[in-house]
């Protein structure tokens, strides 16, 4: 597979926002995005790519100009948790067990070594999905926490939320 991990790019806003479309439906049961709540909107994504803050990252993977995978890494300003940046991933289905999770999460884990900021990275993820923890668990990333029956899914079940993070 020959993919492509860059920032995201103003006329990638709209393969970025069907990538979001995509995954949201893929994973109903594993992942929690703003599209679940709100249309997607192309001037809001071109904003979004454009403003990007000075210790955040955002990149994506791309296939053939095709967005294929996201990740974004926020830095949180607040006084007390300036040390603090969170990310969020996503891949399509038919591009995992590339490598493509893994070249994400090496970018962003390297941008908060080089940051003179970013002494943790923290990320939540659904209890039920195995794969995604067994990829932060490859990178070194602990449980913190979990909540109980956090997240209500589809089906009127629940699975727990958890809190992962790791020093850099």
């Amino acid at each position: 597979m020959n993919f492509e991990i860059r920032q995201p790019r103003i006329e990638d806003a709209e393969s970025v926002i069907e990538h979001k479309i995509k995954v949201t439906k893929e994973n109903p049961d594993t992942l929690a995005t703003a599209i679940e709540n709100q249309e997607p909107d192309l001037n809001d994504q071109i904003e979004k790519i454009k403003n990007t803050g000075e210790n955040d990252l955002k990149l994506v993977a791309v296939d053939s100009d095709k967005v294929i995978g996201i990740i974004n890494m926020f830095h949180d300003h607040r006084h007390k948790f300036r040390h603090i940046g969170q990310f969020g991933i996503s891949v399509q289905q038919e591009y995992a067990g590339h490598g493509i999770g893994s070249k994400l999460i090496e970018e962003v884990v390297q941008f908060a070594k080089e940051n003179e900021h970013i002494e943790k990275l923290i990320l939540t993820v659904f209890g039920n999905n195995d794969g995604a923890i067994r990829l932060y668990e490859k990178f070194g990333f602990e449980t913190e926490a979990t909540l109980k029956d956090q997240v209500k899914l589809n089906d009127g079940s629940y699975t727990d939320l958890i809190y992962m993070s790791k020093w850099v």
